[in-house]
């Protein structure tokens, strides 16, 4: 080998501008879920997520220009995230077994990512009476999982024609899974929210049994 290829064997090859973005924004989104969980979606500005980031003060700003669009790119991030885990768990399952298998990928991302829950349903909640895109973007995130829950219920006795029902299934379960979560965020040394998901297994199991 040439002396010229040897050190250019060596080099380390340049990214993109579209990989430094990607890195700069995915540093940034850890640095707002750290902010989030310490201090509030409230308390944080985008000069502390930009900062924490190991970036300017102005990057976030710069990128995204208010907090609410930077909530809304961070909210998409994390449930990707989510979904991610959700597809792998209920892969190959059907109706109730879907079901389940989706509260034990809650239980699964709360394990490896507890931060990342927390966050999320932290700007969930904030978001509920601040009329904005981020508030368009959660009614269409739960909008879609009441019509997902109400597709596995669905592939279930007794509900395959039973449209009205599968809906009703599906406002439960979301019920239960959210309130659970609500719980944990409220008190969370009081709370085992591991256990409380596995009772909300057995609670589903059991009216998804009632049939309609």
């Amino acid at each position: 080998m040439s002396p010229t290829a040897t050190r250019n064997s060596g080099k380390k090859e340049r990214m993109t501008q579209a990989e430094r973005t990607a890195q700069s924004d995915s540093q940034m989104f850890d640095a707002a879920i750290r902010l989030i969980v310490d201090q509030g979606p409230q308390r944080a500005t985008l000069a502390d997520i930009g900062i924490h980031a190991g970036y300017s003060r102005g990057l976030a700003a710069y990128r995204y220009k208010t907090k609410d669009v930077f909530y809304s790119a961070l909210i998409e991030h994390l449930h990707h995230l989510w979904c991610v885990e959700l597809d792998a768990t209920i892969s190959g399952t059907r109706g109730m077994d879907t079901i389940v298998a989706a509260v034990t990928a809650l239980q699964n991302f709360v394990r490896s990512n507890p931060d990342h829950l927390h966050a999320m349903y932290k700007l969930y909640y904030h978001t509920i009476d601040h009329h904005s895109e981020i508030t368009q973007k959660l009614q269409e995130i739960h909008q879609n999982q009441r019509k997902q829950a109400a597709l596995w219920i669905a592939e279930c006795p007794g509900y395959e024609n039973n449209h009205t029902e599968a809906e009703a299934f599906a406002e439960q379960y979301c019920a239960l899974v959210f309130g659970a979560i609500y719980q944990w965020l409220v008190s969370p040394q009081a709370i085992d929210l591991d256990k409380l998901l596995e009772n909300c297994k057995l609670s589903l199991r059991l009216i998804a049994r009632a049939e309609p």
